[in-house]
């Protein structure tokens, strides 16, 4: 058995390691004691395998020693003698003697690299999945609206509608340019490192109406906003959805404060705010969720925007009883 390239080792009929080969302890780094014991009660007690994999492989050993069936596999994530994680397949066949069963051998593949490969498919898909439908379901209406005032302006000759087609347009362009941010891993966004001027970039969101609609008696205070280092265009967007979200959701006559402090860029709002213990059902950051009934990009956008500066989105309840929302870790530039 030693010759084999996979980890292998024998059980006898009451779960104990009676034989190991050279590659399951080259692999594991396991003591000796570990390697020959009751298998996988001692690979729990010293913390190898939690006991959520021991409970599975302890059941799968059991149906094979018991002659239920021809086979187990079981996959398994470990910690290894070196403190290392891994992601083992282990295939479990009963050994026989005299038409009795008398143990098993266990055969273990390193599944590391397939699994993440797994698993990185998984969160692709998941991605794509709620791209196609932010794409499918929230670009109808400001299309509706454009394909509309353009059918009005060929019937009648009247253009006065085509400016609010063009906007309808212009929100369409902004949309799929946050769906495309969404559908990218952080890691593979680049982002510049730029001196934006904090209050410039407010300004301009709010006077572009990306955004959404802004109630004509709110009012946008910039406090201490001098010029932050991120990417322009992402933290256009960052922002941009925060002020928009913080007017949405803000009293009739809402306030909201953009600054930056020593902890990052922070959006506050006057608003009611959340119960404390709401706040993770509220769909803050979850792509395709908004406690308002909306599309739920924008807090997604900020979230994965923060990501891929290497900063974190912090909500928390401002002074005036509504949010805060923090993007921590961006810094002035003076």
């Amino acid at each position: 058995m030693n010759a084999l390239g996979d980890g292998a080792y024998v059980l006898d009929a009451d779960r104990n390691r009676v034989f190991v080969n050279d590659r399951l302890r080259e692999v594991t780094d396991f003591d000796e004691a570990v390697l020959h014991d009751e298998h996988p009660e001692r690979l729990v007690e010293t913390g190898h395998w939690s006991k959520e994999t021991g409970d599975r492989y302890r059941a799968a050993a059991e149906r094979v020693l018991a002659g239920e069936v021809d086979d187990e596999r079981v996959q398994i994530a470990m910690t290894l003698g070196d403190g290392d994680g891994m992601t083992v397949e282990t295939r479990l066949t009963p050994v026989e003697r005299g038409g009795d069963i008398v143990g098993a051998v266990g055969v273990i593949r390193d599944v590391t690299d397939r699994v993440e490969r797994e698993r990185e498919l998984e969160r692709l898909n998941e991605r794509l999945e709620r791209l196609a439908g932010f794409l499918s379901h929230d670009l109808r209406n400001p299309l509706s609206v454009a394909r509309g005032y353009v059918d009005l302006a060929r019937e009648t000759g009247d253009t006065e509608g085509l400016a609010a087609a063009e906007s309808a347009f212009g929100r369409i362009e902004s949309m799929i340019e946050e769906a495309l941010v969404m559908a990218r891993d952080p890691e593979a966004i680049e982002t510049a490192d730029e001196a934006v001027d904090l209050a410039d970039l407010a300004a301009d969101c709010l006077d572009s109406g990306d955004f959404g609609e802004i109630p004509a008696d709110a009012d946008l205070v910039v406090e201490d906003a001098g010029p932050v280092v991120g990417d322009p265009t992402l933290l256009r967007r960052a922002v941009g959805n925060l002020i928009g979200n913080a007017f949405d959701h803000g009293r009739d006559a809402p306030t909201v404060r953009v600054g930056v402090d020593e902890r990052g860029i922070y959006v506050a709002d006057d608003g009611p705010g959340l119960p404390v213990d709401e706040r993770e059902r509220a769909g803050l950051t979850e792509f395709g969720v908004d406690r308002g009934g909306g599309t739920g990009i924008g807090p997604a956008i900020v979230e994965r925007v923060a990501a891929a500066h290497g900063w974190t989105l912090d909500i928390v309840e401002s002074a005036e009883g509504g949010f805060r929302a923090t993007l921590v870790g961006a810094e002035p530039t003076g």
